[in-house]
Formats: structure tokens, C-alpha cells, sequence
């Protein structure tokens, strides 16, 4: 049987340029940032992120600019903090295809 526990740096390295991404998590709750930031060090590009409400550790990828499309039905971050600035400044730059759908 294939080992499932491994460092967070390890578990990193198995996503590469291109591939789409589904992080688990909530806007600002249960997301996994500690891994968001260990990929974004990796400095990927052309991730796709999927969710019904991609948050915070979605956001640290698309401020990383390793993000370009993200398909999504809201992306915020809640009542008080507003749109996620990350995806937000990406879609403005023309940087980020956002593709809603509720």
C-alpha cells in the first residue's frame, strides 16, 4: 500500500504547471493555507482553481500569479473583508479567466 502521509513541502511538488485544483475549505474557513503557501513558493503557473466559494488559500495562489482561470459560484472573502484581492487585481490585470457559475 502507497504511503498517504508525507511533508507539506512533498505534497506540494505533486502539482505541476497546468493542472486544476480544488482546495478544500469554505471563503475563509477549513482552507488549506499552510499548503497554499508551500505552492505558491514553488512559483507554478497556469493552475486552474475550482470551487463553490474558493477562499483564502485560493487567493494566496492567484496573489502568487499562478493562477489563470478559476471557475467558481462566489469568491470572497465574506461580509467583512470583501472580494478576495488576489483573484480580484488578477481578473482586472486580465491575468485570470473567471468563470462564474452559481
Amino acid at each position: 500500500m502507497c504511503r498517504k502521509v508525507m511533508p507539506m513541502a512533498a505534497a506540494a511538488e505533486l502539482v505541476k504547471d497546468g493542472q486544476m485544483l480544488a482546495l478544500g475549505g469554505n471563503a475563509l474557513h477549513r482552507t488549506p493555507a499552510a499548503y497554499a503557501h508551500a505552492l505558491a513558493r514553488l512559483k507554478r503557473f497556469n493552475l486552474k482553481i475550482a470551487g463553490a466559494a474558493p477562499g483564502y488559500a485560493s487567493d494566496v495562489l492567484c496573489a502568487a500569479g499562478a493562477v489563470d482561470t478559476v471557475y467558481f459560484g462566489f469568491f470572497g472573502f465574506e461580509n467583512e473583508y470583501g472580494l478576495a484581492a488576489g483573484f480580484r487585481k488578477g481578473c482586472q490585470e486580465g491575468r485570470i479567466k473567471a468563470i462564474e457559475g452559481s
